[in-house]
């Protein structure tokens, strides 16, 4: 295009627009007439790519290039369709000059030139190639020929286009499918011009010097950053002809590529696949890799300064890593595949990396070695059992808590400031790597159960000879470790070793000549005395851990329970009950925690102490400066897991009676007793409505708190640990079972006791539910405005933010008025639910047998249920209704579980819709504004605590249905995310069968609405997890539905199109994809015939091949054995639907209020024969719900 002065005059314009845009001494108002200038040009020009061009020419200034740069982009993007085919061709040949000819030399061009320009080949790449644009790659070939820029340019331009392509996929499904067959096509070709462009610069870089090599370098750089592109997806037969892992392989000794060729080397072990796409990698297990490998290493730890050379020996161990489970992975598929060569060098270097200062480092490799460890036939490999010792050895070294980056007390802190910037985020990697370590430690007991305990003897006869270090600190002059003190950290890591061993040491029947060793073990550590709190909780930890030898040498026992009574009791000078440090609280609380523990492995042992306990605890009981409550309560539940053993009913009873009547006094006195009866008097009493004062004998209020919490964590630790004996032949003869033959039932010892608290519990919790009303609500005072809210503790837990590392070991912990508050409200709560719960659970069926049990329940929390705030919610979910359902006996689920469900249910679509609405409104938004919020700020706070309600609820409705908890399902889940829906589609779907209770359910037709709704809902949740699990329950449901003639024609079509709504939004996610494709199938293949509405879902989605859908009847409609030809036909329409199904109708995918009219229809005053009870429950609901009707008529 010849420019005349005209044309001239617009650039000149542009030129001036540009530069005031980028001038800082610019006026804000200046900048913004000169930004419109550029971005009207950009959309209203005709001819705006030819100015592009002539703006991109080197001779401007770099500003003004890219702004040219941009205006070409544009005209491509956006403007594409308006372009005459000459207009196309010039530009292509306009595009190639500017490659050719307007780019400077590639070390003076400024790289976001070099972006402007190979984003100006892609977008062209995209509309052109390969149908409108066969020579491309001879152009490209020929360009690469005309100097290093250029083919700077060609390499960054497949780089982009690969990434829109197969990474980010962000083409039209049909376009990006067009251009991956291209890419896959031309490979070879491709392939080959990179490794010829890799060897050839690498040749000039190695020969040359000064600024040749450094163009050669930055080829070479640009070679391996585009290859990372590629060698994850490819096939691997290009990677072995190219010859390409030998020459990554050497690449990492050169310090200037060795980062970018590891990263690349990363990806290609990586892969998944066949065992013969797999078995190439094995090449790296030549001596010559491997010695490269440890000397790339050896190199990357002597510069530990530098940060690239961390990331780089980060790098190194990732690929060990892959190339270790890689192995695994073929270790024994085939007759040939075993043992590699060189196997003894790759674990050196394994255990090179396990002794490195690095935690990061350490965290990483042991994930491999718990692989082998666990590997049937590599663990029994003796390469590998070779260094077993070494391995244990590293364990009792990366168990030491060291490498903060904020210590200097170990050369692991040098390497973890380089990666970390608080110790808050280093602890979170030196806990897995402990985790990890512990792991191993366990399996390798399995195996070497006499090494390991000789190591652990060693490592603890060691410290019980040395001197405390105390080191330097705070608490240095006192002579008192801290948590950072030499000894302390030892003490801490040998404990943790100790309990490893010892929790598998006697798994097997195998030698046991090593136990003399292990009572003059525990005799060492009872003649031990130490007076430093610190290193005593360790001291109790290794006591606790070698319990096992009790055993052996009964005639210990009283040593070992006057060392844990000393402990109980333990007390630094000077110190009170009031003022002892969190140190001193804390090893005593550990002292009870270990007379628990040994009671609960030793019952059989302790029970002929069961008198000299009861009279230490009663006679500490009796000193009120001795035991805190919770000490108290400990140690109150040691005694009653013994006196479990004395398979006496009567005898029990009693015992229960005595531990008990100090709590029922309290609990039904006339003060609690009008503290409880309404949200008025419960104020006063707990202080809710006065001015927050500090802990003291004066403080009332604060004493009245302590009694309440003091009967409720009684009551719970009793009715926790009171249980009947295992044995039915013992339980009888001790007079635990009652009635007759074929309806026996099982008496817990602490239900008469129990039992008769309760309902001043019911009272409790209604009365706190009752708080959350607006006319209670301002009735607190100022002080405790926020008494309610969630402590800041519990939010950091649910935001996942991990804590302050604070060492307040020597220091009395300060709480402030309003924290106490939170703490109390949050007990009885938390305690409340957990005592109804365990009711549920160990109370058995006298529990489920009160009469009224269930109005009981409805009148006093589930009515009240909607006060609560979503966090208290949820802990009533999973604390009480969880173990409510389930440990009901199945004769009186339909009288207490049903009506207690119909109620809750409805509240919880009600609750969680409204959030929900709320949260995809929230997230649609900054989709849109592509702005992050706040991840501490009370939205986000309030979004996670939905979540995990949702979550929680969710579980609750698969305990309903299936009888099964989610913990259950991991495995299958996880089995389910390795295949395709393929394999998991056909006469046996993936989906469980309702329980007997999730039968009655469902069929109860006033119930199963609000269940199946919240499950239809679940699909359009901005939670991947949540539209998983509802993807796991809908099947059943429906399946029993429709044998029930409950689903009409029109709730079918809603159901398939909430299951098609749940594919658009959570596609992407390929685990959640799977099962959404294997649920559209099923559902569609099984119920299209009795619905034939579902086919018009189908053609109803705008733009919808047609043809697929014809395609997928006719292989649905043929005889059997065309099973493989079905799945075909339905993985190639659904998952063309994604991103289509939101366009089905004017309203939205599944409006809320239409699907809900397919299931409810309000008026009708009906009761139910299952509800006897006289509590007009209708007046709790919104009257939409109130009752419900049969979907079909």
């Amino acid at each position: 295009m010849a420019f005349t002065s005209v044309h001239l005059e617009v650039i000149h314009s542009l030129i001036n627009a540009v530069e005031k845009v980028m001038n800082p001494l610019a006026t804000n108002e200046e900048r913004q007439i000169a930004h419109k200038i550029c971005e009207e040009f950009k959309e209203t020009s005709k001819q705006s790519f030819q100015y592009g061009l002539h703006l991109a020419e080197k001779n401007n200034s770099s500003f003004v290039r890219h702004f040219g740069l941009q205006v070409v982009e544009h005209f491509i993007k956006y403007r594409w369709q308006e372009a005459s085919p000459a207009d196309k061709s010039d530009l292509k040949i306009n595009v190639f000059k500017l490659v050719d000819q307007g780019t400077k030399d590639i070390l003076e061009e400024e790289q976001h030139i070099k972006d402007g320009v190979s984003r100006i080949l892609v977008e062209l790449m995209k509309r052109e190639w390969p149908q409108l644009w066969e020579n491309l790659f001879t152009d490209f070939t020929v360009l690469c020929r005309n100097g290093e820029t250029q083919t700077e340019l060609v390499l960054l331009t497949l780089l982009r286009l690969t990434e829109d392509v197969v990474r980010f996929q962000n083409l039209p499904h049909a376009r990006r499918r067009e251009l991956l067959q291209a890419l896959t096509s031309g490979m070879s070709s491709i392939s080959s011009f990179f490794m010829f462009t890799l060897n050839a610069h690498l040749e000039k870089y190695k020969s040359k010097t000064g600024i040749e090599a450094e163009k050669s370098c930055k080829i070479c750089l640009c070679v391996l950053d585009t290859l990372t592109a590629f060698v994850d997806w490819i096939n691997i037969t290009h990677i072995i002809e190219a010859n390409l892992l030998p020459r990554l392989s050497s690449l990492l000794l050169d310090k200037n590529l060795c980062l970018r060729a590891s990263e690349c080397l990363l990806l290609i072990v990586g892969r998944k696949g066949k065992i013969s796409e797999r078995k190439p990698i094995m090449v790296l297990f030549s001596q010559e890799a491997m010695t490269v490998l440890l000397q790339a290493a050896n190199n990357a730890t002597e510069h530990i300064t530098e940060s690239t050379n961390y990331i780089f020996l980060k790098r190194l161990c990732e690929i060990l890593l892959e190339i270790g489970k890689q192995l695994c992975y073929l270790w024994g598929s085939s007759e040939d595949t075993g043992q590699p060569p060189n196997f003894e060098m790759y674990l050196k270097a394994l255990l090179a990396f396990t002794q490195h200062p690095s935690q990061s480092l350490r965290q990483m490799i042991y994930t491999m070695w718990l692989i082998f460890l666990r590997h049937p036939i590599a663990s029994k490999d003796p390469v590998f059992q070779s260094v077993l010792p070494m391995l244990i050895q590293c364990g009792t070294v990366c168990l030491h808590k060291v490498g903060f980056p904020s210590h200097s007390n170990s050369v692991s802190c040098d390497y973890s400031r380089l990666e970390f910037d608080t110790d808050e985020e280093f602890n979170a990697v030196l806990s897995c790597l402990r985790v990890s370590v512990v792991e191993s430690i366990r399996t390798l007991t399995l195996m070497v159960p006499k090494l390991t305990f000789s190591v652990a003897s060693a490592w603890l006869t060691e410290l019980l000879n040395k001197p405390i270090d105390i080191g330097t600190g705070a608490d240095a002059d006192r002579g008192i470790c801290n948590l950072s003190s030499p000894s302390f950290i030892s003490w801490d890591a040998c404990s943790v070793f100790l309990e490893a061993v010892m929790s598998k040491l006697f798994v097997g029947d195998g030698d046991k000549s090593f136990v003399q060793e292990g009572i003059d073990l525990l005799h060492k550590a009872l003649a031990y005395q130490m007076q430093d709190p610190l290193i005593l909780s360790a001291v109790l930890s290794c006591l606790s851990g070698l319990f096992p030898f009790l055993n052996y040498t009964p005639q210990t026992l009283p040593q070992v329970l006057e060392k844990i009574f000393g402990a109980v009791v333990f007390n630094l000078p000077g110190q009170t009950k009031s003022t002892r440090s969190q140190a001193v609280k804390n090893v005593r609380v550990h002292a009870c925690s270990v007379l628990v523990k040994i009671c609960k492995n030793y019952p059989g042992l302790l029970l002929p102490e069961f008198r000299h306990l009861y009279d230490s605890v009663k006679q500490l009981d009796s000193d009120r400066e001795q035991l805190s409550q919770m000490e108290k309560i400990i140690l109150i539940e040691a005694l009653i897991i013994v006196s479990n053993q004395f398979h006496d009913f009567a005898r029990q009873a009693a015992f229960i009676e005595e531990v008990i009547a100090p709590v029922k006094e309290l609990w039904s006195s006339e003060d609690f007793n009008k503290a409880f009866s309404s949200p008025e008097y419960f104020m006063d009493y707990v202080g809710l409505n006065k001015a927050a004062v500090e802990p003291s004998s004066a403080d009332t209020c604060g004493i009245n708190r302590s009694h309440i919490t003091y009967c409720i964590n009684t009551i719970l630790a009793v009715i926790k640990r009171s249980q009947w004996p295992e044995d039915y032949n013992v339980a009888q003869r001790g007079g635990f079972i009652i009635g007759g033959e074929g309806c026996s039932v099982l008496r817990n010892p602490a239900t008469p006791y129990i039992s008769p608290l309760l309902n001043n519990l019911m009272t409790l919790l209604k009365t706190t539910c009752s708080l959350f009303k607006p006319e209670y609500l301002h009735l607190r005072h100022i002080d405790f405005v926020r008494a309610y809210d969630l402590t800041e503790h519990d939010k950091l837990n649910i935001l996942g933010i991990p804590p302050v590392s604070v060492d307040n070991s020597d220091s009395l912990v300060y709480r402030h008025p309003l924290e106490r508050m939170q703490i109390f409200i949050s007990t009885v709560f938390d305690y409340g639910f957990h005592i109804l719960g365990n009711a549920s659970q160990c109370l058995g069926a006298e529990f489920y047998c009160v009469p009224g049990l269930s109005k009981v329940i409805i009148e006093n929390l589930i009515v009240n249920f909607k006060l609560l705030p979503d966090f208290r919610a949820k802990t009533f979910i999973r604390n009480f209704i969880k173990p409510f359902i389930q440990c009901c006996p199945k004769g009186q689920c339909s009288t207490v579980v049903l009506p207690v469900l119909y109620i809750l249910t409805s509240d919880i679509l009600q609750r969680l819709s409204e959030r929900w609405l709320i949260i995809n409104k929230r997230v649609e938004e900054e989709a849109q504004s592509e702005e992050q919020s706040d991840p501490e700020s009370q939205e986000i706070l309030e979004e996670h605590v939905v979540r995990q309600l949702t979550r929680e609820y969710l579980e609750l409705l698969v305990l309903v249905l299936t009888g099964k908890s989610v913990n259950s399902d991991v495995k299958e889940e996880m089995a389910m995310e390795d295949g395709d829906v393929g394999k998991q589609t056909g006469s046996n779907p993936p989906f469980k069968e309702l329980s007997e209770l999730g039968v009655m359910v469902v069929g109860t037709k006033e119930l199963f609405p609000s269940i199946i709704m919240c499950i239809i809902n679940g699909f359009s949740w901005a939670d991947t997890t949540v539209c998983h699990r509802c993807t796991q329950m809908l099947w059943p449901v429906v399946k029993q539905i429709v044998a029930n003639n409950d689903m009409s024609e029109e709730a079918a079509s809603h159901i398939f199109v909430a299951i098609l709504t749940g594919l658009q939004l959570h596609g992407e996610h390929e685990s959640t994809q799977s099962c959404l494709l294997t649920l559209s199938f099923f559902y569609y293949e099984t119920l299209r015939q009795k619905f034939p509405s579902l086919t018009q879902v189908l053609h109803k989605i705008p733009d919808v091949n047609v043809n697929l859908i014809k395609n997928l009847e006719v292989e649905l409609s043929s005889r059997t054995g065309q099973e493989k030809k079905k799945k075909i036909a339905s993985r190639r329409l659904f998952p063309a639907l994604l991103g289509e199904v939101s366009l089905i109708g004017s309203g939205g995918l599944c409006s809320t209020a239409i699907c809900r009219s397919c299931f409810f229809q309000p008026g009708d005053q009906r009761q139910f024969s299952w509800m006897k009870w006289s509590l007009k429950i209708w007046d709790y609901h919104d009257s939409a719900l109130r009752s419900v009707l049969l979907i079909r008529a």
